[in-house]
């Protein structure tokens, strides 16, 4: 069998970036989905989960595949539950996505997340930017990102708290990129909000 390969902006059309809504078939046996599949919840588990005890984390991917384009959203996180929980993005693999290890989105190799407990961007389990703000009350608050995805150029990610920037991550040409979280506790929620998107000079 092949290596799996990156996903590459050329391979889709400039207008196809999918849509920023959780994937409601994405561990539906643990999630529940506002109407709107902007919110997501963990809990309450539903009849068809036949684990004997809950997951260590529950990931959670979006419909989105942004590429070709400048993006920005919010992670509006409605409840952390004073736990540990992760968002941000990865990139798509031909043969999907590469979750690591327990379903830890900042487990990846091609997979960032900012967790609003300690103020850290995470991948491959290490902490690559440190210092952001955290969330005060451990409930609740705003993570932004922002994509520059050059469609024949580098691209790089940016998360935004409380309007201090982390350092640019570096992303490679063309890269298609999937919004994603990772939930640790039951009753965590997550809205996806504001965004925007603009063309890129290449």
């Amino acid at each position: 069998m092949s290596e799996p390969i990156l996903r590459k902006a050329s391979e889709l059309d400039e207008r196809d970036i999918g849509s920023l809504t959780w994937d409601a078939t994405h561990n539906p046996e643990l999630l529940s989905f506002s109407a709107d599949r902007l919110s997501v919840t963990w809990g309450p588990r539903k009849p068809a989960y036949q684990g004997a005890y809950p997951p260590a984390w529950v990931p959670i991917r979006s419909e989105g595949r942004l590429h070709s384009g400048i993006f920005m959203w919010d992670f509006l996180v409605e409840e952390m539950a004073r736990a540990q929980i992760g968002v941000g993005f990865m990139l798509q693999w031909d043969r999907g996505l590469d979750w690591g290890f327990y379903g830890y989105l900042g487990a990846g190799m091609t997979a960032w997340a900012y967790d609003p407990s300690t103020g850290d961007v995470v991948t491959r389990t290490e902490s690559v930017a440190g210092g952001l703000p955290t969330f005060a009350d451990g409930r609740r608050g705003v993570v932004s990102v922002r994509l520059e995805l050059p469609r024949i150029a580098p691209g790089r990610g940016i998360f935004i708290v409380d309007r201090l920037e982390a350092p640019p991550i570096e992303l490679p040409t063309g890269a298609v990129v999937v919004p994603a979280a990772c939930l640790l506790r039951e009753s965590q929620r997550v809205r996806l909000g504001n965004l925007s998107q603009a063309p890129c000079a290449s």
